[in-house]
């Protein structure tokens, strides 16, 4: 906003941070850009969760969360139009091929994950209304779920949770219905000497905009990186003076790797399909230390319009070639017109010359995109640059063990598909791209070993809470949406 810029996602880079982080600017939050995927978290992996929070204290949650979302998996097996789909049929058919590492604890397990997607209705893009009475269309398969759906076919929060939370005829007589106000971004979070706090905020298209909000509680949501940095801004400028010497610490990008299989056999085409609608779950032995370790790889797509760019823009020996025999055509035909060299014996179509030279997709087609993702360790720290920027320092070395497992795993899928593993180039450069970032108030027992307590109240604040993916104290494994929200039901049935 800083910089006259209000798209829905947020890439933060600088030279001093050793993560480029993706997150999400706008209603909805992350639910807006995310791959939609809910799988829950393993029971094994709570180890070290504070406040008794299990995997079966959970698992209620996770069943509201599911319901609230309209969630299902892909419809791969039981509906004709959703078989189709070569990617998620090429994963599976690969995951069945692939042999267990020697050190597995368990075989590799392919499963069709709940997405947050609508799958109801007769035909592609027939519009219905959801539980909350907001029209949704049905998944059209056009792979556009990371970079906003356009027609409404993902259930985002901004059309179940935030759509019910604004009716009051959905909340009953000792409901209050919601106000919403967007285009707010908070500059102060102050305690007042009578208790709760005053909101600062204000219009970043209106510069000098301040406006003020009170409230006896105050929920912080605005994701690992935000409400970390937001945090840390008013230690920094001494609004918020009894915050823990834990603010910033135990960061984690959930293991994300990303992974690319070139000159696959079969046409992937990686455009057709929600974004990821297969998962293989790997278990494997404990870090030395005992930290309980796993896995999860799983398929993407892309838009069409990003294809059709990407094979504009990237050069190939094909695509050169092609230009050069437009290009001979062009003059042969010149200099047949132009010098007496008889009649013309062959058909110079340049129509047909030209149809091929843009019609280059082809490597595009053969190309499968992996998303890897597990549990890392939490060794990185948020820190906030001199212009109160949050940059992110985290250490590749202590997780060496689980990326290397990605990595080999990842490479067994592209030799399935017949095609060649290409490594995320920036791995090479101890820089990973994180979409799952956790971590920076994590809750825990006490102010010395987190931000927050179990119930995402802020130790030394009462009254002020953080909810979201940074009060997560380890990584999860799978995608931490479903866990988040959970935890968020969890914590608000418990707020009174």
């Amino acid at each position: 906003p800083q910089d006259g810029k209000f798209g829905l996602l947020e890439l933060r880079d600088y030279p001093e941070s050793d993560v480029i982080s993706v997150s999400a600017s706008g209603l909805g939050g992350g639910s807006l850009i995310y791959a939609n995927v809910l799988m829950p978290m393993p029971a094994e992996f709570f180890q070290g969760w504070p406040g008794g929070i299990t995997r079966e204290v959970l698992d209620p949650y996770y069943a509201r969360v599911l319901e609230m979302l309209e969630a299902s998996p892909y419809p791969h097996a039981s509906d004709p139009y959703y078989a189709d789909t070569p990617k998620t049929t090429l994963f599976q058919k690969a995951a069945a091929t692939i042999r267990p590492a020697p050190d597995a604890l368990e075989p590799p397990t392919f499963c069709y994950p709940h997405l947050a997607v609508r799958f109801q209705g007769d035909f592609p893009g027939q519009q219905t209304r959801n539980r909350q009475g907001v029209w949704q269309s049905r998944c059209i398969k056009c792979g556009e779920c990371d970079i906003g759906c356009n027609i409404h076919a993902k259930n985002t929060l901004d059309l179940t949770y935030l759509a019910r939370a604004r009716r009051q005829e959905l909340l009953g007589p000792q409901g209050i219905a919601a106000e919403i106000r967007t285009e707010a971004l908070v500059h102060e979070i102050r305690p007042l000497a009578e208790g709760g706090y005053a909101v600062v905020y204000g219009n970043p298209r209106q510069a000098g905009d301040r406006q003020t909000v009170r409230a006896q509680k105050v929920v912080l949501a605005a994701g690992s990186v935000g409400s970390t940095g937001l945090l840390l801004r008013m230690q920094r400028q001494r609004i918020l003076t009894n915050l823990s010497p834990m603010l910033g610490k135990r960061w984690c990008a959930n293991g994300d790797l990303e992974g690319t299989v070139l000159g696959t056999r079969e046409e992937v085409i990686p455009t057709k399909g929600p974004v990821i609608t297969g998962a293989i779950v790997y278990r494997f032995p404990d870090y030395p230390d005992g930290f309980p370790h796993g896995l999860v790889i799983q398929d993407a797509g892309i838009p069409a319009f990003l294809a059709w760019f990407v094979a504009a823009k990237l050069p190939s020996p094909a695509e050169s070639w092609r230009a050069l025999k437009l290009g001979w055509r062009f003059l042969k035909s010149f200099l047949y017109r132009l010098l007496p060299l008889g009649a013309q014996k062959r058909e110079l179509n340049i129509g047909n010359r030209f149809s091929e030279m843009i019609d280059n997709d082809d490597y595009i087609r053969h190309t499968f995109l992996l998303l890897g993702m597990g549990r890392d360790r939490s060794t990185g720290r948020i820190e906030l640059r001199e212009d109160g920027e949050p940059v992110i320092r985290w250490n590749l070395e202590q997780s060496r063990l689980h990326y290397e497992r990605v990595r080999q795993e990842m490479e067994k899928l592209a030799r399935a598909l017949g095609g060649t593993f290409l490594d995320n180039p920036l791995t090479y450069l101890r820089k990973i791209i994180a979409v799952h970032p956790l971590g920076g108030c994590v809750m825990a027992d006490s102010p010395e070993q987190g931000v927050v307590n179990p119930q995402g109240e802020v130790f030394g604040h009462p009254g002020l809470y953080v909810v979201d993916g940074s009060i997560i104290p380890t990584s999860i494994g799978p995608n931490p949406s479903l866990t988040i929200a959970a935890l968020a039901e969890y914590i608000a049935e418990r707020l009174g």
